[in-house]
């Protein structure tokens, strides 16, 4: 019997231990981390007031303070609706660039924003000498070869590269959805060529020739049209994105969430309690039934008149037989007991598993969130208790 206390306790301790873990984590985060997250939170409440400039300037000071890929996505979708569309742009596709675990949804709406922004926008292909650091008007965007394109607005900016101690520059014009190219390098210019010598002057004496017929003075030829940048669609208000989006899938939401881990552990734990318990109540409840069926045969024998022999007092020569049937009822109770505890753990890992999904699967780009479970144990109280974070 005592075999049994010490494996519940043991379950029920690897239970506690799988509980308290994410408890653990949440205890690590440092002040800078609850700092970012308070600018995220109010990130979030200015992006649902639709006060996109406030929710840019709060996702910025956040992610400053912790760079994790998700923030870049909700900036950029607040950038967007603030007119900043070159910032849209660059902070779109580095979270495409670093996002690896972003699933296929979340892949979309970055890819949706990313050509929404450069339909406003113009780009530059820059080419410049291997290892320099390149610079669009006085902002690096990186080191040489620069592979992709550079958005910028529509108008003339200045690209510049500079590599130990030498520079070069140029002044690139482009317009609304077009490319232009930019080429960078550090050889010098050739020099000039000489002038040609001045031609001799005729003699003195000589008349000067007859001027030829004039010619009639053509008009200029009319100059092209302009080409007219393309007319920008008005721009159509829309709702956060967390108003639309779609749940993860459940199975899919199991594969990385640490809330998922804990509640799918602990009703693990409990089903394998109430399995293990419960068979071991069926063997001692078969043994109950056994030797009191040896017990009523040996009264019949005897001829007792007795209905219970082994109620008190004992009756006589039936001392041992009658520890041996209490011993099987109590064990038979307490596997009883341990697995109903294992029933209700099950249970529990099920229904926090299931609250877990709802509340941590949704997949806002505006509302991203996370959370977390810990166990309640106090004189009065015992239970879990959810609570969510960035």
């Amino acid at each position: 019997m005592r075999t049994r206390v010490c494996c519940a306790a043991l379950l029920l301790a690897a239970s506690s231990a799988l509980m308290s873990s994410s408890v653990a984590r949440a205890e690590e985060k440092d002040a800078v981390t609850e700092m970012a997250r308070r600018r995220f939170q109010e990130g979030v409440k200015f992006f649902d007031q639709k006060r996109y400039e406030e929710a840019r300037g709060a996702f910025l000071q956040a992610y400053a303070l912790k760079k994790h890929p998700a923030l870049l996505l909700n900036l950029a979708q607040s950038e967007i609706r603030s007119g900043h569309p070159a910032e849209a742009a660059r902070h779109f596709a580095g979270y495409l660039r670093e996002a690896t675990n972003a699933s296929q949804l979340e892949r979309s709406e970055a890819e949706k924003g990313l050509r929404e922004a450069r339909a406003k926008l113009a780009r530059i292909q820059i080419s410049a000498p291997a290892g320099a650091d390149v610079f669009v008007d006085g902002e690096s965007v990186g080191q040489a070869p620069i592979a992709d394109p550079v958005d910028v607005t529509a108008g003339t900016h200045n690209i510049e590269a500079r590599l130990g101690g030498k520079t070069a520059s140029t002044t690139v014009s482009v317009l609304v959805s077009r490319l232009a190219a930019a080429t960078l390098n550090f050889e010098s210019a050739p020099p000039p060529l000489p002038s040609p010598a001045p031609a001799a002057e005729p003699p003195p004496t000589a008349a000067p020739p007859a001027p030829p017929p004039s010619e009639p003075e053509l008009a200029p030829a009319p100059e092209p049209p302009k080409e007219a940048a393309p007319a920008q669609a008005k721009e159509e208000p829309q709702p956060p994105a967390a108003a639309e989006e779609e749940r993860e899938s459940f199975f899919s939401w199991l594969g990385h969430n640490d809330l998922a881990y804990v509640g799918v552990g602990v009703g693990v734990v409990g089903v394998g309690m109430f399995i293990g318990f419960g068979l071991a109540a069926q063997r001692a409840d078969e043994n109950v039934a056994s030797v009191a069926d040896a017990i009523r045969q040996e009264t019949a024998s005897q001829r007792i008149s007795r209905t219970n022999v082994c109620a008190d007092p004992i009756q006589f020569g039936f001392q041992s037989a009658c520890d041996v049937l209490r011993d099987n009822v109590d064990a038979r109770d307490l596997d009883r007991t341990l697995a109903t505890i294992g029933l209700v753990a099950a249970g529990v890992g099920a229904a926090a598993t299931v609250t877990g999904y709802f509340l941590t699967s949704g997949k806002s780009t505006a509302r991203r969130s996370g959370a977390q479970i810990a166990p309640i144990v106090g004189g009065h109280q015992t239970g879990l208790a959810v609570f969510g974070n960035f």
